[in-house]
This record gives C-alpha cells, structure tokens and sequence, in this order.
C-alpha cells in the first residue's frame, strides 16, 4: 500500500529550518541573555512577517523573548 502526502517537501524543509532556528534562539537566549528582533515591513490589507511570527518561532513567541519590530524603507530625496 502506498500513502500519499500533500504536502510540499520544500515547504517541510523549510519549516522544520525555521523551528530549528527557533530553538537555537532560544539556547541562545538562556545561556547569553539575547534578546532577538525580528524586523517586517508592513504589508497593506494583508499579512506581514508579524503575523506569520508564532508559526515560524513559536517557542520565542510564546515566552515574549522576541521584539517584533516594524521597518519601513527610508524616503530617498531627489
């Protein structure tokens, strides 16, 4: 019998690279005090890195150990 997966290999590579990072984040956190910051550029009417925060590092999310911070590209003059 064969199962078959919907999911995307690519896109599970890349999450469990982020769920990586989110626990070495917070390693670095407990031994070194780090307080890490997570800067998004606001996106109109849609969704933007701080929304996707609590899926991407959840266990940095969840204890408050993350400043989401919101960017917005400098106005050049001309």
């Amino acid at each position: 019998m064969y199962t078959v997966t919907t999911e995307d290999p690519v896109e599970e590579m890349v999450r469990q690279e982020w769920l990586d990072l989110d626990r070495l984040l917070v390693r670095f956190w407990t031994s070194h005090s780090i307080r890490p910051r997570l800067m998004y550029e606001p996106v109109p009417g849609g969704k933007d890195m701080r929304d996707y925060a609590p899926g991407l590092l959840p266990e940095l999310t969840r204890r408050g150990l993350v400043d989401l911070v919101e960017y917005t590209l400098p106005l050049v003059a001309q």
